[in-house]
């Protein structure tokens, strides 16, 4: 790019010493001062536009990093969740007590059915 701005300037400058003689400079003056003044107004609203751009640009990346952020923090709570959830039962069966199957046992008060009635029965005929 810079050969390009050098070809430039120097076809400028050869343009003004050919224009802008004493005759010329009376004819070419206002209009050369005109393109002067378009190129400057040109140049800025150039960078105005390309600031409004690059501001545009930081505000999309900030919301998309801001976004990756919540992203990767939630992943990594549900991560931890689900590891401590984990740790908790292993937790659990390690303090929990064998239980023994219980025996089932009869008082010895008890008697069979069928040997209670019989006994209902023999005293009320006697």
């Amino acid at each position: 790019m810079k050969p390009f701005g050098f070809a430039l300037g120097a076809l400028t400058g050869a343009a003004a010493v050919l224009l802008l003689n004493r005759q010329g400079t009376q004819r070419v003056r206002p209009v050369a001062k005109a393109a002067m003044k378009a190129a400057v107004m040109a140049y800025h609203e150039a960078r105005v536009q390309g600031a409004e751009l690059a501001e545009a640009a930081e505000d999309l990346f900030a919301e998309a990093k801001a976004e990756a952020v919540a992203d990767i923090f939630a992943a990594a709570m549900a991560a931890a969740q689900t590891k401590a959830a984990q740790a908790r039962t292993e937790t659990k069966t390690e303090t929990k007590p064998e239980t023994k199957p219980e025996a089932t046992s009869k008082p010895e008060s008890a008697t069979p059915a069928g040997e209670a009635h019989a006994s209902r029965a023999a005293s009320e005929s006697a």
